[in-house]
Parts: structure tokens; C-alpha cells; sequence
């Protein structure tokens, strides 16, 4: 995806979320799926530099994620409302594999079949994993500690129940469910208000296929346009890479569809402002 950008001009940054690079977090959070401080304490710091620093240039930002990365993208943008262009200066964003309503992804992800047996399964030991990682290391490995419920969370059998006993307490939410409700991303739509684009899959794995939100658009309401687009295929992220061609390296190797085609929006609203 980087490279997609800055084969456009782009300057481009990376964030990882607290944990995600190589040291352990400080607290017991790190992030989930709606965590939005880490972006916003980003987009602070540039805005700051463009009021303390005059040689420090004032340019358009424009945000892209994806999966995980994407939601909190989105729902960033959705709770910045119009603060986004003038606060921060953010001009537009594009995203893939957004889980719109984790609510009803939940159910399809841990579905009988495929879907439990290769994906959610892994993902709860990956959970769990965490679980006694952070109790380790912030409850003195006391399994009675009150931070969350870690016996119920090593019991889990499922995902839901993992993030009931672990996930929600630890960030302040009632159970699960409110979880799913406060962080996924299709309910921050409507104060979206630059132009987003959304590449998601028709047979994405992780996210039910019955549930797809409709595009936005001003002339019907919104704040800003909101474009949709559906493959027919690609699973999750399927097309962030590709195989590689007989002439190609993956020194050297090109972008693959979708970081150019979501490079391509960028580029068609930052032409057209």
C-alpha cells in the first residue's frame, strides 16, 4: 500500500498500534477493533508541528487502512465529523476489508464448518495467548486478578466468549455485544465527512455476506460521499498481494490491485480539490 502511494507523490506514514511493534504495551490495553486514540494522538502531533513550526508545510492528509485497520479508520472519521478537514486537515481516506457490524460478524466468523475450524479457532488461541501475556506481565499473574475475568477467558470456546471475558472488561465495556455495538464501523457512517471509498469482498471469510451497507452521497443527505465497492471475490485481503511474475522480485516487486485501486481514489480526490 505504501508503495502504491508514493508512486503518487505521497509522503507516507506508517502507525502501528501500541504493541504491534516488536516491544510489549506499558498497560494492560493496547487496541481493539474501534481504537481510535493512537490515530487521533497522530493526527495531534502533525497539527501541532503546523502551529508550532512555520517551516513545517501544511498539506492534505489522507487516511487508509486495512481490515482491523480500516474500522478504526472509518469510525475515526465518523467521530471527527467535520473536525477532520478542519482540525486536521484530512481531505479523504480509503480503506479494504472494512467489518462493518462485528455484531453479525461474529456469528458468521464462528460458524459451523470452515470458518471455525481454520479461522476462529486460530484466533481464539491467539486471544488467549494474549490473555495470559498481559495477566503475566500487568496482574503479577494472579488468576484471580479483577482486571478481567481470566479463568472464563482461558475456558472460552469461542471468540464472543473470549472477548466478553477479556476484551470488554479491559476497555471498559459492558460485555461483548456492547463491544461489537460501540466499535464497528457502519454505525459511524453517517458523520463521515470527506470522501471515503470502501473495497471490500462478497466472499470474504471473516464478515457475513448477507449484510452490506449502501453508498452515501450528498445529494441524498450526507455529509460527505461515501463509495462502496464489492468484488465478487477476494477473501480477506486477498488482493493486498499477488504471486509474483517471472520478471519480478519481492525486492522490486509492483503493487498489487488493490493498493493502486485505492491509491486511485486518493488521487481522484486530491486532483479534483
Amino acid at each position: 500500500m505504501a508503495a502504491a502511494y508514493l508512486n503518487d507523490g505521497l509522503d507516507v506514514v506508517c502507525i502501528h498500534f501500541r504493541g504491534c511493534c516488536g516491544s510489549p504495551n506499558d498497560t494492560i490495553g493496547g487496541y481493539h477493533l474501534g481504537f481510535t486514540d493512537d490515530l487521533k494522538h497522530f493526527l495531534k502531533i502533525i497539527s501541532n508541528l503546523w502551529d508550532e513550526d512555520e517551516l513545517f508545510e501544511k498539506r492534505p492528509i489522507y487516511l487508509s487502512g486495512f481490515s482491523l485497520g480500516a474500522n478504526v479508520v472509518t469510525k475515526c472519521l465518523g467521530e471527527l465529523g467535520e473536525a477532520a478537514l478542519t482540525l486536521y486537515n484530512i481531505h479523504g481516506a480509503a480503506v479494504c476489508g472494512a467489518p462493518f457490524d462485528c455484531e453479525r460478524n461474529i456469528k458468521y466468523f464462528e460458524s459451523p464448518g470452515f470458518n471455525r475450524a481454520v479461522y476462529s479457532q486460530n484466533f481464539l488461541k491467539t486471544l488467549k495467548k494474549r490473555a495470559q501475556e498481559q495477566l503475566d506481565q500487568h496482574c503479577d499473574g494472579d488468576p484471580n486478578t479483577t482486571a478481567f475475568d481470566y479463568q472464563r477467558a482461558m475456558a472460552a470456546t469461542t471468540v464472543a466468549e473470549v472477548e466478553n471475558a477479556f476484551i470488554a472488561p479491559i476497555y471498559g465495556f459492558r460485555d461483548n455485544i456492547d463491544y461489537y455495538r460501540c466499535t464497528s464501523c457502519y454505525y459511524y457512517l453517517p458523520g463521515v465527512a470527506v470522501p471515503l471509498y470502501i473495497i471490500n469482498a462478497q466472499d470474504d471469510p471473516f464478515f457475513d455476506p448477507e449484510f452490506y451497507p449502501i453508498e452515501e452521497t450528498v445529494d441524498g443527505g450526507s455529509l460527505a460521499p461515501v463509495k462502496l465497492l464489492r468484488t465478487k471475490h477476494g477473501g480477506h485481503l486477498g488482493y493486498l498481494f499477488h504471486q509474483l511474475e517471472e520478471n519480478e522480485t519481492s525486492q522490486d516487486k509492483e503493487a498489487s490491485w488493490m493498493p493502486l485501486e485505492l491509491a486511485r481514489f486518493i488521487r481522484h480526490v486530491r486532483d479534483s480539490q
